[in-house]
């Protein structure tokens, strides 16, 4: 036997690349109008000459801009409509007997797709990959693929979901013999040093006779093959075949949110020497328990998760997907402290989840927002609901039809990403079935948010009242236990969750026995009670607002594996009135710039020291100041004040003597406070402790407010601000100092409107207005405000808070030279940057 493997391991060096399947760009090269007339603009000989060109992935409903007509508070205020893409191109001669296949990433949403006039398919979910076979269909020469995309239902969903073919469109040339998409998993039963690798490996059959293939797999590290594997197998005709190989890996370095270790595998199959199809996976090795007691044990360790809920949009781009913008925003949550992402409601990007491999960031995949019931949406104002069936439903209306296979298409497409940690299967779900609600209630008003009393009394009185009001019957415990199910089919290397929100009920009515893990949503009272009636099942903040109580209330609790906090970037829609685009709930606004909540859980979420100041006219701040007790505090009353942070500023101007609260965050015991070098004392957080701020009361004047955080009598942090004097500069921060002309990377400038010394001028509003040559374009402005402002495609942006940014794209492929981008105020302050195109 070990000469025959020894022969067919020489055999195997003598193979040969015989056109593998490739994969081409397809995001060139389209025609977009909107357009719902009857017409047959799917036919090949439809005149599109006057429509515009465009480059996917193209969100129309960012580019169309904020408007009152035909919009809902819940999209943000932006159009949908229904939407056409044509493209148009030539049949190659290198296709002549391969099978070829179009796929697409994302489409937003109920999409028909057509070539040459001869329809595909139609597809509901927004959120996931689809694929179609063109071959029987291509001719030689011109060749026409016709998308219509329908946008009308544009408030069904509870937040901004975009309009249009948003992600990524590829061509796939493949052999009869090919391995489908996403038809890989790998999983690692063994990790260490040296690792078990298990790859299951999909291989479809296209050909008139049943083949032997050899399936090669190699894994490599940094170009090197550190281990493989080949097997011969018979693969059948016109089915999907399944083969397993299992093989050892030496050396092994395993993945961490620390250490995201990556590494490829490379799987070839092969027929009479000749390789005829061969994918790169990447993966890592890791393991990783949930435990009811011992929270989340990453290789064996317990980590604490510092995660966040994200939404999808980019802010000023829309949804349209866009690898560097992906990019900086986690780049900027993991250097807060953000180790774990939401991907809060649905599926995100095939780039997110990379980046999350290669950044360390945990992944809590989430595939849907509502199942049966849709949930409401509304027209006017948060929470009024006012949004007709018409175009609220969504998703809702083909759950039953589609769920089984779109919940294994994305399983599927994300399984072998190492930074996957939890599936969830839905949000909130419960408010959809009010009889969950209804259970929570007593006759003395008692809303079950809390355990009061005697907690087993309480769960026997809520079991009792829910039997009886759901008559026995509960579609959502049985849509949950289809759910857990399918994914469970996919794969099981991972625990199944959901956001729970009222699980008073949801422990009673059987949904939490279908979970492996339960989410919380907004229930950190419940942690301790639950954790001990419930000793068997591991409890995670799966959706918290951003407030110090939340993560205090797991920050000790070791069965806690940790929280998810609503949300880690400002996004577009889920509010309203009109002008409101949004809220500010996050770490970062929807400009991506800090918030000071996202310093103050900097604070909390990481070891380096850190030190920050914020200021507030004692009139208008929650905390005042009190002789008797130092300071007390006066919550402020609006319907959504769990969710915003306090009122502050980042600024220290105001009228002489004016009381001034400074709140200081730092992550030191002790912290000073100087103004213009006096000290006004060295303080410990013994006032108002649950707030977890330093306070001070002062009477402003001009200068410099220090704040020094101090460990062990030494400084080991400091913080400034001066008082500002006449705006007169524009400071530019780019985030890269060269933009690539591949007709997809982008730059993004921080603008900040300035005094002679550099200190931010927060008050004196600027319009920007943007000039670039002919070698650079603006593609996205935005300010962070929750207001609609102006149009985020525009060449013109309104200051907030002394804060702007623009983001910027090479104006033509495949360009070498110098672009300069010229910023003015309407004022006449200009500055300028100069990139390089390359």
């Amino acid at each position: 036997m070990k000469v025959i493997k020894i022969l067919f391991l020489i055999q195997l060096a003598f193979i040969f690349n015989a056109t593998a399947s490739k994969v081409i760009d397809f995001n060139f090269g389209w025609k977009f109008a909107l357009d719902e007339s009857k017409k047959e603009i799917y036919s090949i000989d439809f005149d599109d000459t006057k429509w515009n060109d465009i480059r996917l992935p193209h969100d129309w409903s960012i580019d169309l801009g904020y408007t009152q007509e035909n919009t809902a508070g819940s999209n943000a205020y932006l159009p949908g409509g229904i939407g056409w893409y044509r493209k148009t191109f030539n049949y190659s001669n290198e296709w002549k007997g391969k099978k070829v296949f179009i796929y697409f990433e994302g489409v937003y949403n109920n999409y028909t797709v057509w070539i040459n006039g001869n329809c595909l398919g139609f597809y509901p979910n927004g959120y996931l990959w689809n694929e179609y076979e063109l071959t029987s269909y291509l001719k030689e020469g011109k060749n026409v693929i016709t998308v219509n995309v329908n946008r009308k239902e544009y408030a069904d969903a509870r937040w901004y979901a975009g309009a249009g073919i948003y992600r990524n469109v590829k061509l796939i040339i493949r052999n009869d013999i090919y391995i489908p998409s996403h038809g890989i998993f790998v999983t690692t039963p063994k990790v260490g040093a040296t690792s078990e690798i298990n790859v299951n490996t999909e291989i479809e059959n296209k050909s008139a006779q049943i083949e032997e293939v050899t399936i090669q797999h190699q894994l490599i590290d940094n170009g090197k093959v550190i281990a493989e594997e080949s097997n011969r197998y018979l693969a059948l005709r016109n089915i999907r075949n399944t083969f397993n190989d299992r093989f050892i890996a030496d050396g092994i370095k395993l993945w961490s949110n620390t250490s995201p270790k990556m590494y490829k595998l490379l799987t070839k199959v092969i027929i009479k020497n000749k390789i005829i199809d061969e994918k790169i996976t990447n993966i890592g090795f890791r393991d990783i328990k949930f435990d009811a007691d011992k929270g989340f044990l990453l290789n064996g360790k317990s980590v604490k998760i510092k995660g966040v809920n994200l939404h999808q949009d980019l802010g000023c781009v829309g949804v349209a997907t866009n690898n560097s913008l992906i990019y900086r925003r986690l780049y900027k949550l993991r250097e807060m402290g953000c180790n774990a992402v939401r991907t809060a409601h649905h599926p995100h990007s095939e780039a997110l989840m990379n980046m999350c491999d290669t950044m360390g960031l945990f992944v809590m995949d989430e595939f849907i927002d509502e199942w049966t019931v849709h949930k409401g949406k509304w027209i006017t104002k948060r929470g009024n609901d006012d949004a007709p069936d018409s175009i609220s439903i969504g998703y809702a209306r083909y759950f039953d039809k589609y769920a089984e296979n779109d919940t294994k298409k994305f399983i599927k497409r994300d399984r072998n990403h190492p930074s996957v940690i939890l599936w969830s299967i839905g949000n909130e779900i419960e408010w959809t079935f009010p009889y969950y609600w209804a259970a929570s209630k007593n006759n003395q008003g008692f809303g079950g948010l809390i355990h009061t009393g005697d907690p087993e009394k309480n769960k026997t009185e809520i079991k009792k009242r829910f039997d009886e009001l759901s008559k026995g019957k509960d579609p959502l415990v049985e849509s949950a236990t289809k759910l857990t199910a399918w994914v469970k089919d996919m794969d099981i290397t991972r625990p199944v969750t959901s956001g729970v929100v009222i699980p008073s009920v949801s422990r009673v009515s059987g949904y939490t026995d279908v979970l492996d893990v339960v989410g919380y949503n907004y229930k950190d009272k419940y942690y301790e009670t639950d954790h001990s009636m419930y000793p068997h099942q591991c409890i995670i903040g799966s959706e918290n607002v951003g407030q110090f109580y939340e993560w205090n209330a797991v920050a000790d609790k070791e069965y806690i594996p940790g929280i998810f906090v609503w949300t880690g970037v400002d996004y577009l829609g889920e509010n309203g009135p009109w002008p409101l685009r949004g809220g500010h709930y996050s770490f970062f606004d929807f400009s991506v710039l800090k918030t000071p909540r996202g310093h103050f859980f900097e604070c909390l979420w990481k070891d380096s020291p850190k030190t920050y100041i914020v200021t507030t006219p004692e009139n208008e701040s929650e905390f005042k100041a009190d002789t008797n007790r130092g300071f007390r505090y006066e919550e402020r009353k609006a319907p959504l004040r769990r969710w915003e942070w306090y009122k502050t500023y980042d600024k220290w101007k105001y009228s002489k003597g004016e009381n001034i609260i400074v709140q200081v965050y730092s992550n030191s015991p002790q912290v000073e406070l100087l103004l213009n070098g006096r000290s006004l004392g060295i303080k410990t957080i013994t006032e108002l402790p649950e707030h977890n701020i330093f306070l001070w009361s002062v009477p402003f004047t001009e200068g410099k407010l220090t704040a020094r955080g101090i460990r062990n009598g030494k400084i080991e942090s400091e913080y400034e601000l001066y008082t500002y004097g006449k705006a007169q500069k524009l400071k530019l921060l780019p985030d890269k100092k060269a933009i690539k002309s591949d007709g997809y990377d982008t730059a993004t400038i921080e603008v900040y409107v300035t005094d002679r010394k550099g200190n931010l001028v927060t008050d004196d509003v600027k319009d920007i207005k943007i000039s670039t040559d002919n070698n650079t374009i603006v593609i996205g402005v935005d300010n962070g405000s929750t207001v609609v402002t102006g149009n985020n495609k525009a060449n013109v942006v309104k200051t907030y808070n002394g804060k702007c940014i623009i983001t910027l794209q090479a104006a033509v492929r495949d360009i070498k030279c110098k672009s300069k981008v010229k910023i003015r105020t309407n004022d006449g302050i200009s500055s300028s940057f100069t990139f390089d195109i390359n």
